[in-house]
């Protein structure tokens, strides 16, 4: 961490998620363990707290002169940001189960980066696009994510320049019309947006920030995402609140053949 600029670990949530608050911080904790930046957990009105780490809830609806009324997921993600200090976030949403041990040296390189070339974002996951990413002429452990992408602005963990990840939110959006409408913003803005080179790190078979995105799908629990690895850690839900999320066989199918042409690509890369 030596010289790398200071940030807080934001953990989008709402109160309704409050069940996935004890899992997420059980795994945070063996996966980041001594982790010793601050963390900020979005919630309404709900606080929260876990051993050993500094976490402050946002608390966005408390103190109000009127009575609370429920925002936006835009908008509470706004005023969550208006109560942090620091440049830099690490923007992490509840259902992002680690389940492996967080490559910090390379987050912290990458804030480096950032602080350097003035970077308004790495994401820490690379996503699917209509344009293929491109390959930094500087770091090859960076793919610059095109201009024109459809998910030029995405929601997995990645690291923001706090500022700009306010200046693309708007009013009165939820999550998924902020990857849609906000990167369609961003397609008219010169801006730096770059995500992990994936091929490089898989050669290396490392994670950044490992997770299977994502734990929750549709408000029901994601079972390849949470059953084996909250058994493994003693993690006790219960399930039948929110039931689980199937895929179809289309859905399978699309999923089986993704893993398939990815195992199938990392044979041909030198």
């Amino acid at each position: 961490m030596t010289n790398s600029p200071q940030f807080t670990i934001l953990i989008n949530s709402t109160d309704s998620f409050e069940d996935c608050w004890q899992a997420f911080f059980t795994l945070f904790s063996i996966y980041w363990p001594n982790c010793p930046h601050p963390i900020v957990l979005n919630t309404e009105t709900k606080s929260f707290s876990y051993p050993g780490l500094n976490i402050q809830c946002s608390q966005i609806g408390v103190g109000a002169n009127e009575p609370f009324t429920k925002l936006s997921w835009s908008d509470c993600l706004i005023r969550c940001l208006d109560k942090i200090d620091s440049k830099y976030i690490l923007y992490l949403q509840e259902d992002y189960f680690l389940n492996n041990y967080v490559n910090t040296d390379v987050i912290y390189d990458f804030l480096q980066i950032m602080e350097r070339e003035g970077y308004s974002h790495i994401r820490l996951k690379a996503t699917l696009a209509n344009n293929p990413h491109e390959p930094s002429s500087k770091y090859p452990q960076l793919w610059k994510i095109p201009q024109r992408s459809n998910y030029r602005i995405g929601l997995q963990a990645g690291l923001w320049l706090k500022d700009q990840l306010k200046f693309y939110l708007k009013p009165n959006e939820t999550g998924w019309e902020f990857e849609r409408w906000g990167s369609r913003r961003a397609r008219k803005i010169d801006d730096s947006f770059f995500c992990e080179n994936s091929d490089y790190f898989k050669r290396q078979n490392k994670d950044i920030f490992p997770y299977y995105p994502t734990g929750i799908v549709k408000g029901k629990w994601f079972e390849p995402a949470v059953g084996d690895l909250f058994k493994q850690h003693n993690i006790e839900v219960d399930y039948s609140v929110r039931g689980f999320y199937k895929l179809d066989k289309t859905q399978n199918l699309i999923q089986l053949l993704r893993s398939k042409v990815r195992k199938l690509l990392m044979l041909y890369i030198p």
